[in-house]
């Protein structure tokens, strides 16, 4: 069952980025848009960092595990920047597109990770990189040198390594131990947090913000929470 969810949970986020990117591409959002947006998805995905991953870890009691996979997520997301630094350095489209698919792609495994640790963990994980990917969806569909299809298509290529990647990742953690789920919980955390300090936050800062983008950050860390504590009590 967690397998199933794990891929229609990827399988649905994939969809909602492809549909924002056909959107966009018609209607051409402005960089404030994006940029509340990136907000939006930043609070969302350090509220399941604060309220979901952190204090499951905890309970756990297995610090070193914790903290060896704490660091390997940190380590990877390094090491996916300078291949991504690589990839983009002549600042072509196929580089630029290989270096948002390897996050996306590190996405998804993510939300395989989550739906192995519990299916409520796994949601709020969908939940929280659905609004990323809109985020992205946003960025393809308002190129304006392309056509409104090509953004589609383009969204459907970056989009397709998510459901793949939650496959791997529910599937090879299916059983695992305690010190194991740590480590998994110690290593999700810290990629997350990576994606709000060095890609989200820095990426909507480029642009001159809307006022409305600082209450979104707010507002969807709160309601994530919120959402949490209604599915453990």
């Amino acid at each position: 069952m967690f397998f199933e969810n794990a891929i229609a949970g990827a399988g649905f986020a994939a969809i909602v980025m492809v549909a924002t990117a056909a959107i966009a591409g018609r209607l051409l959002p402005s960089p404030a848009t994006h940029s509340a947006m990136q907000h939006l998805a930043a609070g969302m995905i350090c509220a399941v960092v604060a309220a979901e991953l952190v204090p499951k870890a905890m309970q756990t009691g297995r610090g070193m595990e914790l903290g060896l996979g704490f660091v390997a997520g940190f380590v990877l997301m390094l090491s996916a920047k300078v291949v991504a630094g690589r990839l983009t350095g002549g600042a072509s489209s196929a580089g630029m597109l290989i270096a948002v698919g390897l996050d996306i792609a590190i996405d998804g495994l993510l939300i395989g990770i989550a739906f192995a640790i519990g299916t409520d963990t796994g949601g709020l994980f969908v939940l929280a990189f659905t609004m990323e990917f809109i985020a992205v969806g946003l960025v393809v569909g308002a190129r304006g040198e392309q056509k409104p299809s090509r953004s589609i298509w383009t969204a459907a290529i970056l989009a397709a390594p998510v459901v793949p990647a939650a496959a791997a990742g529910q599937s090879l953690l299916s059983s695992m131990s305690l010190g194991l789920e740590a480590g998994l919980m110690g290593f999700a955390a810290s990629i997350c947090l990576y994606l709000v300090i060095e890609e989200l936050m820095r990426e909507a800062h480029k642009v001159t913000e809307h006022p409305l983008a600082n209450w979104l950050f707010f507002a969807g860390f709160l309601g994530l929470v919120l959402l949490q504590m209604q599915l453990t009590h």
